[in-house]
């Protein structure tokens, strides 16, 4: 399989043993809840467990409930009592062996970080940078949200607005791949962001660091300054037309 074929398969990829699914978009809600296991950044973690393998602090910082939840929706394990049984050496954890169905498998601190870096693939999860500045990480993510509107955010209408915008059903979209779904979202927000960005300069509005949507086929690179909202280019666009 090439990589632009594993990019698009929705087939399950085999790691030590077990069978790794993408998750569906009928348990977006979960995989929410879930994600932190696999995108928390290690070194935001108080030590010791900013210290240790991944799995170790993550266990330590209390998210196990969450990697197992993740655990139940890629491996897709049936049953309320889930087939996760942890081996502890005193203190310490050795393994999480997995039965899933006549498969067994072992998820070890040294293994985790290859099923980790699997999963996020599959799920279109970006894994954090541990070497940058996590303080100013979070303050251009804070400065970014600072002018945004808030809004009344649920699963069912951004369900139906995806549907709405890429032409088919909020039941078929269900059946879609968080990955597909997430990246169809962000293909529609780029989109509407470059016309909106477009009319704004067509009127002569400019925008502090530069057009945040240069196009409506990629992502503009990443830069330590703020990137506008949508909100705040529907304000911008208001305003500029206002004073033609």
């Amino acid at each position: 399989m090439t990589e632009l074929d594993r990019m698009f398969s929705e087939k399950p990829e085999e790691w030590n043993g077990l069978l790794v699914y993408p998750v569906l978009t009928r348990d977006y809600h979960l995989f929410l809840t879930a994600k932190d296991a696999i995108t928390a950044a290690q070194q935001g973690w108080p030590y010791p467990w900013s210290a240790m393998k991944y799995l170790e602090g993550l266990v330590g910082m209390g998210l196990l409930s969450r990697l197992a939840l993740m655990l139940k929706l890629t491996l897709r394990l049936q049953g309320e009592a889930l087939p996760i049984y942890p081996k502890t050496d005193g203190e310490t954890l050795k393994w999480l062996r997995v039965i899933q169905g006549d498969r067994t498998g072992d998820i070890t601190p040294r293994n985790f970080g290859e099923l980790r870096e699997l999963i996020a693939w599959q799920n279109g999860l970006e894994l954090p940078n541990e070497t940058e500045n996590a303080e100013l990480v979070e303050a251009q993510k804070d400065l970014s949200e600072k002018d945004g509107v808030a809004l009344k955010m649920d699963l069912e209408s951004l369900v139906y607005a995806v549907a709405l915008r890429a032409g088919t059903s909020p039941k078929a979209i269900l059946g879609w791949t968080v990955r597909r779904f997430q990246q169809t979202e962000k293909a529609l927000d780029r989109s509407a962001g470059h016309l909106m960005a477009s009319i704004t300069l067509a009127a002569g509005g400019k925008f502090k660091g530069g057009n945040p949507y240069p196009s409506w086929k990629y992502d503009r690179e990443e830069q330590t300054i703020a990137v506008e909202p949508l909100s705040a280019l529907s304000g911008r666009l208001s305003g500029s037309v206002e004073q033609k």
